[in-house]
């Protein structure tokens, strides 16, 4: 919990964090639980089917807050295709409150349905972007994405979603051994490869590689 708070602390309006890597029900229960604590209103929207309401409340209880307080604080909205998520984000109300958290699981898992061409895939993916962006200039936004399958092929949607991203997390399996590294925006052109046993620091990469999402 005490790592979860150390990078999430300077979140603030217009700023983003990516966290790539596993167990992210444990992860995403503490970030919601972050929030209502700091008495944010917490949306969270769930395209990786990995909210766990259970995780919701051990971090709340953990953080001295009353569960039945935290479920009420905290809104879940589901997509299970890369329409249904834009739509969704689409249809968020147009005004945000500053101290507002915006949580999205999976921003990238839906967009690699195959049954969708990859021309639509990669339109509405931009339009995700767009919709994200917008988010960020309003309230905090936090994307947990989880590994892709290893038979995924790498379609690179990283390098669209690079621009929202003021901070990437990579995360392995033990919430206390997350650590994060600041980048402005622009020089995160792709999100590097590695064994997510640990976090790690990474320099910008120059060129895009194979851990581009």
């Amino acid at each position: 919990m005490k790592a979860l708070s150390r990078w999430l602390a300077p979140l603030r309006a217009g700023r983003g964090v990516l966290l790539w890597g596993e167990n992210l029900r444990a992860l995403a229960g503490a970030a919601a639980a972050w929030g209502v604590g700091r008495g944010a209103g917490v949306l969270v929207v769930d395209a990786a089917n990995r909210f766990d309401p259970y995780q919701l409340v051990r971090q709340a209880r953990r953080r001295g807050l009353a569960p039945a307080d935290a479920l009420a604080r905290v809104q879940v909205a589901r997509a299970f295709t890369c329409h249904q998520l834009v739509r969704l984000l689409e249809g968020l109300p147009a005004s945000r409150a500053a101290g507002d958290l915006m949580l999205v699981l999976g921003p990238v898992s839906l967009f690699y349905d195959e049954q969708v061409s990859l021309v639509e895939r990669r339109r509405l993916f931009k339009d995700l972007t767009r919709l994200l962006a917008g988010i960020k200039s309003q309230a905090t936004l936090l994307l947990l994405q989880p590994l892709l399958p290893r038979a995924a092929a790498n379609q690179h949607f990283g390098r669209l979603l690079a621009p929202v991203i003021d901070y990437f997390v990579e995360g392995g399996s033990r919430e206390d051994r997350l650590e994060a590294t600041r980048r402005a925006a622009p020089a995160v052109s792709a999100f590097p490869p590695g064994t997510l046993g640990s976090a790690r620091h990474h320099p910008a990469p120059s060129r895009p590689t194979r851990g581009d999402l």
